[in-house]
């Protein structure tokens, strides 16, 4: 398992300046990317060399059997001697190749060392193949390997020293912004994004890889959660919600994909039902429950609830209904007024109501709403992250 204490944890965009790097490089050496499946190790590679207008060669390590690096033999009456014409991934081209070994340390021993061949030498045995086993100097090559099973519940093989020292190693780190820029490039439904800039945690699943939970959330199950989504409004039949929610779980494990799921049902509330739910906190701020002690936790659980669906209210550009502002409003005023106003909270309860979109929050509250009673308790709020 790589130790990120002793070689580089890089982001997406530093990943691609670094191929950007060795690109310039007349003989690059191999570079050996780890991290979590799913996080898009794959993708980066893919679309550098698309961009580049190079040729990308992908060979999947763990599905490979020590057979598939045998060449066929070569039909020359005249030799005496057995000789190999050898695989497809040493073939000429016009283009500057890229390969890229995929699951590099999850691979059988017998397949690692014939991939050890090409990633060191760049070049296969050939002694077997001859000068025909060999590709250009300047060609890149990548290889990609999970974490380990401490860190993403996987066994791999440990790389020996003399094969680590002639690589260049980094972990992929998944950041959120960079995410982001790529999901708004690339389609990702606006319901996906808007969640996992609320909950960048989920964006990939740490602790679910360390869990070794049964599924787990990662950048390439989010693209395909909005493909379900846009599918489901395509089609338009509410029958198929069921299913749908069987799909995001079964894509992002049962403890993300539910808490996506209520985050999907306030996401797409038609604006006559917000106005009926925002309603529906008023009366439940609106009763002496509320001003008992032991239910502090409870209600700062809804006042959370409240300001992601206010912030939603926001995203959605449903700030110009005087309606629904009028209604959230009075919905804060009652708050406030029954409950931020009578309890004494702790800082580190406070903590609890701190969102990321905590400044597009204020900023409505304070003067778009000019509720002036929510400044200090925002402030207080941001002090907590």
């Amino acid at each position: 398992m790589p130790r990120s204490d002793y070689i580089p944890e890089v982001k997406p965009t530093e990943l691609k300046e670094i191929l950007e790097f060795l690109d310039k490089l007349d003989n690059p050496p191999a570079l050996m990317i780890f991290g979590v499946p799913g996080i898009g190790k794959t993708t980066i590679v893919k679309k550098f060399a698309e961009e580049k207008g190079y040729e990308l060669r992908i060979k999947h390590l763990s599905r490979m059997d020590p057979t598939d690096w045998t060449g066929i033999p070569k039909n020359d009456p005249n030799d005496p001697y057995t000789s190999f014409r050898p695989i497809s991934l040493f073939r000429p081209s016009e283009k500057r190749i890229v390969i890229f070994f995929d699951e590099l340390n999850t691979a059988l021993p017998q397949v690692l060392n014939s991939a050890l061949d090409v990633i060191l030498e760049k070049r296969g045995d050939i002694e077997t193949y001859g000068r025909e086993a060999v590709l250009p100097e300047n060609t890149i090559i990548v290889a990609a390997g999970n974490l380990g099973p401490e860190e993403d519940g996987t066994y791999v093989e440990e790389l020996s020293s003399a094969v680590k020292t002639r690589l260049i190693q980094v972990v992929l780190k998944q950041a959120i912004e960079d995410w982001v820029k790529w999901a708004k490039e690339n389609n990702v439904h606006k319901c996906v994004i808007d969640f996992l800039e609320n909950h960048p945690e989920y964006l990939v699943d740490i602790q679910g890889f360390k869990d070794n939970l049964q599924q787990i959330a990662t950048p390439r199950g989010w693209e395909r959660v909005s493909n379900y989504i846009k599918k489901y409004f395509e089609i338009g039949d509410e029958n198929n919600k069921k299913i749908i929610e069987n799909l995001i779980i079964g894509t992002v494990g049962k403890r993300v994909g539910e808490e996506f799921i209520e985050f999907m049902d306030r996401y797409f509330i038609p604006p006559e039902e917000l106005l009926e739910k925002l309603k529906e906190y008023i009366n439940l701020f609106d009763n002496p429950r509320v001003k008992e002690i032991g239910n502090v936790q409870e209600y700062l659980k809804y006042t959370k609830d409240i300001f992601e669906l206010i912030v939603e209210i926001i995203s959605r550009g449903l700030t110009n209904n005087n309606e629904i502002n009028e209604i959230t409003q009075n919905l804060l005023i009652t708050i406030y007024k029954n409950f931020f106003n009578i309890h004494t909270i702790s800082r580190e309860s406070l903590r609890m109501l701190a969102i990321k979109d905590l400044k597009i929050l204020k900023d409505y509250v304070i003067n778009n709403l000019k509720l002036r009673d929510y400044e200090d308790m925002f402030n207080e709020i941001s002090g907590t992250t």
